[in-house]
């Protein structure tokens, strides 16, 4: 069963022998209680891709003709998940969509780097200080980021328009969630979660306010935690392996690159 926060702070408190309290702010331990709560639920948060946090979103646009290769992330997401992109070069087209692929900024710089400047359908575009190869006639293929904010694509369309656009993408993303600090407020988790996040809570509390073990509320919380994947970058996993000569795996972070792979 979901609770409110001062639902939590209530069972918490009582189970500390604690004042009873109607209101987070009744009393300054209460004031505590909640805040700690607040911090265990986002440091559960940050354990792994919640799937309840997995949705579409609508990409910004550039609205810079001198960067029209770049598509905005919103704020409120921690890590983008799929990301595609019209592969239409006429209006008369059908409308198909085709998944881009992530290079890391230097492999991305390598792959614009093989196109020549005097080609008509290159264009010099600067971005992050850096001056990087677009074509302007080809559907985009590969795409980085250089600050974790804008998605920046190899190539646009410019019979179709002067720069991306959001409503030609497709998105979905893992959003970041809100925390409203009040009595009424109920953290975002799934119902099955929460015995695991008061144990969790209860267990913080103990230790930061009583400075004592509650080894009740540190076993449930043991047994009900899952294995929870190490956070990365909003844009890639963040860590980059090696491959150590064991071959490369299709997508995945070990793969080597080639950057002759990517020359046009």
């Amino acid at each position: 069963m979901k609770m409110s926060l001062l639902d939590m702070v209530i069972d918490i408190m009582s189970d500390m022998d604690s004042d009873n309290v109607s209101a987070i702010g009744d009393s300054g331990e209460s004031t505590q209680v909640a805040r700690i709560v607040r911090s265990v639920y986002f440091e559960m948060i940050a354990r792994k891709d919640w799937p309840h946090l997995r949705k579409t979103l609508a990409l910004e646009n550039s609205g810079v003709s001198a960067q029209p290769n770049r598509l905005k992330l919103p704020t409120a997401i921690s890590k983008l998940d799929y990301f595609a992109y019209s592969s239409r070069k006429e209006v008369t087209e059908d409308q198909k969509f085709r998944e881009m692929k992530y290079l890391y900024p230097d492999q991305f710089l390598q792959h614009t780097n093989g196109r020549k400047t005097s080609n008509t359908n290159v264009d010099e575009v600067v971005i992050s200080d850096m001056t990087m190869f677009i074509l302007n006639d080809a559907v985009p293929t590969y795409y980085t980021s250089f600050d974790d904010e804008w998605l920046v694509l190899d190539s646009y369309v410019s019979d179709l328009s002067t720069t991306l656009t959001g409503g030609q993408a497709q998105c979905i993303a893992y959003s970041q969630p809100e925390w409203t600090h009040e009595d009424t407020f109920v953290p975002d988790f799934p119902t099955e979660v929460f015995p695991t996040f008061l144990a969790e809570a209860k267990s913080a509390c103990f230790a930061r306010i009583k400075e004592q073990e509650d080894r009740k509320s540190e076993q449930q919380a043991a047994r009900g935690n899952l294995a929870m994947a190490q956070r990365g970058f909003k844009v890639q996993g963040g860590i980059r392996y090696g491959n150590f000569g064991r071959g490369s795996k299709k997508g995945g972070h070990g793969t080597h690159f080639n950057p002759n792979q990517y020359t046009g």
